[in-house]
């Protein structure tokens, strides 16, 4: 789903909340006011509806909300180098190429990040690895799966990762 729309139909979601919540609130003041016990089912069947329509909102909200991401750096000789995420999945599934790094091997981290509220929170699942480009810039897999070095970061890149990933400059 596009941002956009998400965003709007985050925004909508939200504003249904709001009105089942007063009209919930509305129900509820009737159903004490009303003495007839057929009129109290027929208020209760009502507020029943609303609430099963209320939790169906907030779990398509829940759905809508991104609770992780992932958060993919350059391990360079020059330093840490983040990946925008669209980016790397359009380098790696072939349809782009990275022109700068053309005949270069290089180390990928890959950090999977439990967010609240768009903010990084919490490292779930770390992943590192070669990435070796060809004299056009494009991934050669093939390459990158014969080294047998170790991909891990030094502790001092690791720190610039943490740096990056919980105080964004």
């Amino acid at each position: 789903m596009v941002e956009h729309d998400l965003v709007k139909e985050i925004n909508r979601i939200n504003g249904s909340l709001d009105a089942l919540s007063l009209l919930r609130e509305k129900l509820q003041l009737q159903l004490n006011e009303i003495g007839a016990e057929s009129a109290q089912e027929a208020v209760n069947e009502m507020l029943t509806h609303v609430e099963a329509m209320q939790l169906e909102y907030l779990h398509r909200r829940n759905k809508l909300h991104v609770q992780h991401k992932s958060y993919q750096f350059y391990l360079t000789d020059k330093g840490i180098l983040p990946i925008l995420h669209d980016c790397y999945v359009e380098l790696v599934s072939g349809k782009a190429n990275s022109t700068e790094f053309a005949n270069q091997t290089i180390r990928l981290a890959d950090w999977y990040v439990r967010m609240l509220d768009d903010v990084p929170q919490q490292v779930v699942n770390e992943t590192y690895s070669w990435l070796v480009f060809d004299e056009f810039g494009r991934l050669n897999f093939h390459a990158a799966q014969t080294i047998d070095t170790s991909a891990l970061p030094t502790m001092d890149e690791r720190e610039q990762i943490q740096d990056r990933l919980y105080q964004p400059e």
